[in-house]
Formats: structure tokens, C-alpha cells, sequence
């Protein structure tokens, strides 16, 4: 009777994962089968957004269904990533991530917790990468880093930065750069990008970082704001006359900014798979190359693990960068 039983309970459960692994591939075969939410967790018409936006149109034409951008701000970035964490791991919510992902950890105390790991989501697949352009004012004489440097030594308290906010992709890069050189700068944190450049030319701050945009390009080459370098490791192609920081003689100092798509946990590997399979025709597309050069990106591909290799790194690079320039992001 016991042998019957345990035999039956045993082609049940065989019966189950089978029914479970035929369904999750008809699942993955018709997905997507109604549109997909992609969550940007910056504030609408910010370099991110705008990339994300690129990305959406042409994954939609592979994947056939319509992919919806919603901007979702706050907090750093950390609300709309949450909503994603809270998700249903059905491929139906994707998250647009910026590198900031690897900031997260440090701005949280122990009694303030991270809602979320952000080691814990499913990654997709790259999309982009670009980097910051450090500029400065006109009428500061400043024309590069070196003067920079020599300026703010000979005036330590005379020099300030401003930022999309504490913890953000433009407030560590020049405030790793500073400690490196050695210098003071008074750090002025705004709720956004454009305000800070805005008041980079306007004289109230005497430099910023913001991400490469056309509006930046566009103020380099009227000659309102004087671009100093770029954090990538190598020239953009967009501004191929403005030096880096390691050509200038900061060779650890390389911020570069990457896109990637996110899912929650447990979303299925087929799901995912299917998005990173159009996600890698899209990186060999000319069309698509082109329409994020023009928005000062260029397209990358990697499979999931990459990225999830490529999120642990750049977290564990940033906590010693951090605790040897002592700077504290905790809340």
C-alpha cells in the first residue's frame, strides 16, 4: 500500500516539474504577448530617460510588442528600482538602470535599509555607455584640468561643483577626482542635472559633471561652458578634442556611465534570454548605433552574467574608493 502511494506521490511531482518546464516554454514562446512597462527611475527628458527611450522603440520592433517608458523619479533613483524589485517576475516590468545601481549600497545606514539587493535582480543584457564631461565656467580662465588643480590650491576655498544630488553619477566622480588631486571643492547638490549646468554657465557654481547630451555639445561649442575632460577611459567620439582624466595624469579616475536592463528575481531564463537575444540584433543594427550615437551613447552588448559580473565590480571597486577618500553617502 505504502509503495503504491510513494509511487504515485513520486509521478505526481515527475507529472508537475514536467507540466512546469513545458509550461515555462510556451510561456516564453508567446511572450511578449501584450506590451511592456520599462521603468527609467530618473526624472523624463535626463540623458538616461532619452537612452532609454531609443532603446525602447527598437526593442519593440523586435520583440512586436509596445514597449511604454515610465519615468519614475525619487530618492536617487532607489523608488522607481524598488517598484521594479516589487514586480511580477513575468517579463512584463523591466528596470533602465544607470550605474548608480553600484552607488546604491553606500547611501543607506544600517537602521535606513535598502528596500531591495541590488545584487538580487535578474540582469538582462546591456544597452549603452557613456560618460561624464567635466566643464566649467567661461570666465573662470580655467581651461583644463591642470589649471583647474593649480587654481583651486591656490584658492582652497574658492572653487565649487554642483550635482544631480548627493550619491549621484555627477556628484562621486569629481569628488573621488578632487581627493585624488588634492584639492578642495565645495560640493552644491541640485534635484537634476540641468539645473546644475544652468548654473554652471550662469556662474553660481564653477563646474559640474553632467552626462554628454547634444545640450551639453551644444554649450561646449558655443563656448559657454568650457569642457576640462571626460571620465571614459577613452575619447568620446562625440567630442574627440576634449582629454580625459587619465590623459591628463589620473589614470584611476575612469567613471564611465552604463545602461542595462534589469528584471526581477525569478523572472524566467527564457524570458530574459528572449530580451537579450533582441538586445544583441539591436547592438549589430546600424540604424539603432546611429540613434544612440546622436544621444552621445555608444552601444554595448553583454550577456546576463556580464552584467551581473560587471554590477558586483563596480560595487566593490566603489566602497574602497569611497572609504580612501573618506567620503560618507549614508542617510
Amino acid at each position: 500500500m505504502n509503495r503504491t502511494l510513494n509511487r504515485r506521490r513520486l509521478l505526481g511531482v515527475a507529472a508537475a516539474l514536467a507540466g512546469a518546464v513545458i509550461g515555462q516554454a510556451a510561456y516564453a514562446q508567446n511572450y511578449p504577448d501584450r506590451p511592456i512597462q520599462l521603468i527609467v527611475p530618473y526624472s523624463a527628458g535626463g540623458p538616461t530617460d532619452t537612452a532609454a527611450r531609443v532603446m525602447a522603440q527598437a526593442l519593440s520592433q523586435r520583440v512586436g510588442q509596445s514597449v511604454v517608458v515610465m519615468s519614475m523619479p525619487g530618492a536617487g533613483g532607489i523608488i522607481g528600482t524598488d517598484f521594479v524589485n516589487r514586480a511580477k517576475p513575468d517579463g512584463y516590468t523591466l528596470l533602465f538602470a544607470v550605474n548608480s545601481m553600484a552607488i546604491f549600497p553606500y547611501t543607506r545606514s544600517p537602521g535606513n535599509p535598502l528596500p531591495f539587493d541590488p545584487n538580487g535582480f535578474t540582469p538582462v543584457g546591456s544597452v549603452a555607455e557613456s560618460a561624464h564631461v567635466i566643464v566649467a565656467n567661461k570666465n573662470l580662465g580655467i581651461k583644463s584640468i591642470a589649471d583647474l588643480v593649480a587654481a583651486a590650491k591656490k584658492k582652497p576655498d574658492g572653487y565649487s561643483f554642483g550635482s544631480a544630488g548627493i550619491g549621484g553619477t555627477t556628484h562621486l566622480p569629481i569628488a573621488l577626482f578632487a581627493h585624488r588631486a588634492g584639492i578642495k571643492l565645495l560640493h552644491v547638490p541640485y534635484k537634476g542635472a540641468a539645473p546644475s549646468m544652468a548654473d554652471t554657465m550662469a556662474g553660481v557654481v564653477s563646474i559640474s559633471g553632467p552626462g554628454y547630451t547634444d545640450a551639453v555639445k551644444a554649450s561646449i561649442e558655443s563656448g559657454t561652458l568650457v569642457a576640462l575632460a571626460t571620465t571614459s577611459a577613452k575619447r568620446l567620439p562625440f567630442l574627440p578634442n576634449v582629454p580625459t582624466l587619465a590623459e591628463q595624469g589620473y589614470p584611476d579616475m575612469v567613471f564611465p556611465i552604463w545602461y542595462a536592463l534589469f528584471a526581477p528575481k525569478g523572472t524566467p531564463t527564457n524570458v530574459v534570454d528572449k530580451v537579450n537575444g533582441a538586445l544583441k540584433a539591436m547592438a549589430d543594427d546600424a540604424a539603432y548605433q546611429k540613434a544612440q550615437n546622436a544621444q552621445g551613447n555608444v552601444v554595448t552588448y553583454m550577456q546576463p552574467q556580464q552584467v551581473a559580473d560587471m554590477l558586483k565590480t563596480d560595487i566593490a571597486k566603489l566602497g574602497t574608493r569611497l572609504k580612501s577618500a573618506g567620503i560618507n553617502l549614508e542617510e
